[in-house]
């Protein structure tokens, strides 16, 4: 239950099965919930629109949390090299590979609150 819980407060969803207790050797195991992933486009348009910056913001904010995880989108295997939404950049990608794409986070207060509502909104 909490599982499910964290992963909601960060916006997550998590596989039905890994919420249900596994035996191991008679133990109660439970998977331990994926970190929070945030990918920032850093193509040609999202740096024009200052990506870098909210890529830089956001790892900042994270501080080194092993929960949250900032990257910058590696979109080398896209035909544009991006998330294809460059008029509303900066774009983040969260929760990975077909993960919710957050348009225009700019600056601390939108980072911040992004990192605080894991895509969700407030």
């Amino acid at each position: 239950m909490l599982v499910a819980c964290v992963a909601a407060a960060l916006g997550l969803s998590v596989a039905p099965e890994l919420l249900q207790p596994r035996i191991n050797g008679g133990m109660r195991h439970v998977p331990p919930l994926a970190a929070a992933s945030f990918e920032v486009c850093c193509g040609k348009y999202c740096s024009k629109k200052g990506s870098r910056k909210t890529l830089q913001t956001l790892q900042e904010l994270a501080g080194g949390d092993a929960d949250v995880v900032v990257t910058k989108a590696d979109m080398s295997h896209t035909e544009h090299g991006c998330f294809d939404e460059c008029t509303m950049g900066p774009n983040v990608r969260v929760g990975g590979e077909g993960g919710r794409i957050i348009n225009g986070v700019r600056g601390e207060e939108a980072c911040r609150e992004l990192l605080d509502t894991g895509g969700g909104g407030a």
